[in-house]
């Protein structure tokens, strides 16, 4: 059985339940994982050549929008929870995981007197339970990895490109070398992807090719990304990105790079600078993402996050970028986080967005500034 066969029969069996029950089930299995302590459970190694583990992440969020142009604010809540099973067999290890959330908004539904979902902000079903993770990925010596199935994202790409919840769905392979302390200095890494999106994307294929060098202060990565057959993205998710008649008119190559500069010390730092171009697009098509992380919630107290964007229309393909943000592309703006500890698996957040559509068709929009406040309590192991 090939690893994407096995992640279709996986998500298969994991959806087959009645509406009513999964949604009652759902409830119930978010609401116990968000009360139980969130601390991974692990079987003591029998020998150095095994391990098995159930780890996993959970959220609990309140969210405000405000001053939506033409519209009034809203909020809504949401609870999610990701847990997994590894399983290490010498160089081997295979992981399972499934994605449970359960929100006050159906997402999938028409908004009171709409006819139809016609852009659906989020890269996730908010009353749903599916597989997250099933994959296998193998790594003799310390030099190369191979993955196949439904992973995480191997390659070195913020949200400007590909939302942190979404799983390539395909194969990747990674040379790499390290220092004695463990640090990456030269690596690359091919991947390639089909369904790879929590809605149906069809058979929309992703085609990556990423270098990166680094050390302990520093590290550059460049990056291309190319997506094929994109008119099987289902509609609704298609979003800001160029269109006629709901149809894409552009194609999307993506050329992207990352500078991260790292310091380590009493309090750490990490500034990152993301610049993308869309080689196939003539006009409306750069992005640039910058941000500033000081502090840790994992090693300190800690952390406070600054981040800047601008991202044009058709910079790359909206429907797999960040959903965290109002809009994916052709927008603007300014979020802060200030994340604070808890105990070693937990913190809290407070988060403020500030967004303006700068490339929204009616001009009279392009300088209106949304705001969107978040309260999150984070679970992670």
């Amino acid at each position: 059985m090939t690893h994407l066969q096995l992640t279709t029969a996986l998500s298969s069996c994991m959806l087959r339940s009645r509406p009513a029950m999964k949604k009652t089930l759902l409830a119930a299995g978010v609401l116990a994982w968000l009360a139980a302590p969130a601390h991974a459970q692990s079987s003591s190694q029998t020998s150095q050549q095994y391990s098995f583990n159930v780890k996993g992440d959970a959220l609990a969020r309140y969210e405000w929008t405000r001053d939506l142009f033409d519209a009034g604010d809203t909020s809504r809540w949401r609870l999610q929870a990701r847990p997994r099973v590894e399983i290490g067999v010498g160089s081997l290890l295979i992981a399972a995981g499934g994605d449970f959330n359960y929100s006050k908004d159906e997402n999938t539904e028409p908004p009171l007197g709409a006819a139809s979902v016609t852009l659906l902000r989020d890269n996730y079903k908010s009353r749903d339970g599916r597989l997250d993770l099933a994959f296998l990925s193998f790594k003799p010596g310390g030099w190369l990895q191979i993955q196949g199935g439904r992973f995480p994202m191997p390659a070195g790409l913020t949200e400007m490109i590909w939302d942190k919840d979404l799983r390539p769905q395909g194969g990747a392979v990674t040379f790499e070398r390290k220092d004695s302390a463990g640090v990456r200095r030269f690596a690359l890494t091919g991947l390639f992807g089909q369904g790879s999106h929590y809605f149906d994307d069809g058979k929309a294929r992703m085609f990556l090719g990423q270098a990166e060098i680094g050390s302990s202060s520093a590290s550059l990565t460049g990056s291309y990304i190319e997506w094929r057959d994109i008119d099987q993205i289902e509609p609704m998710i298609r979003r800001q990105n160029t269109r006629v008649g709901g149809a894409y008119i552009e194609d999307y190559r993506i050329v992207d790079g990352v500078l991260r500069l790292r310091k380590e010390g009493q309090v750490n730092t990490q500034f990152i600078v993301d610049y993308c171009r869309n080689l196939a697009a003539d006009e409306n098509n750069q992005g640039i993402w910058v941000a500033l992380v000081v502090g840790s919630t994992t090693s300190a107290k800690a952390s406070v996050e600054y981040t800047y964007a601008s991202v044009d229309k058709d910079a790359t393909l909206a429907a797999y970028a960040t959903d965290d943000f109002f809009w994916s592309t052709g927008w603007a703006g300014h979020r802060a986080d200030l994340g604070l500890r808890i105990s070693d698996h937990s913190a809290i957040h407070a988060v403020t967005q500030w967004q303006r559509f700068k490339d929204s068709p009616r001009a009279a929009e392009q300088d209106h500034w949304l705001k969107r406040y978040r309260v999150e309590l984070r679970f992670q192991q």
